[in-house]
């Protein structure tokens, strides 16, 4: 009934899908058309920095009988909690942006401060 040309078609509809099926869905749309490269780059999660950023200063202290503290971190005024105060020893806890906390005295050079 089918002669060998249309036999062979047949093969080949049944066949193309399967082979190009897998590799079609492997990449999702968003990385095709990207380089080789670029997807490498892309897969690679971000490096942290090799060197922390050193501790922040505390230039001071003021606080008041109703309200809150108000500390000097680098020369900038920050509003702080009542529990992040130590006033009998002029010490603060101090979190930095990339989260690290830091216990510092007002005075005290950052290099010489212990952060727990």
């Amino acid at each position: 009934m089918f002669s060998t040309h249309a036999a062979a078609l047949a093969a080949l509809a049944v066949t193309l899908p399967l082979l190009s099926g897998p590799a079609a869905r492997a990449e999702s749309l968003g990385r095709l058309f990207h380089t080789p490269a670029e997807r490498a780059r892309i897969d690679r999660p971000p490096q942290p920095d090799a060197t922390p950023a050193p501790p922040p200063r505390l230039d001071g202290i003021i606080t008041r009988s109703a309200g809150r503290p108000v500390i000097f971190v680098d020369g900038q005024a920050t509003p702080a909690d009542t529990r992040q105060v130590r006033i009998d020893d002029a010490s603060a806890r101090v979190t930095t942006p990339d989260g690290r906390h830091h216990l510092l005295r007002v005075g005290d050079s950052p290099l010489n401060t212990g952060a727990p």
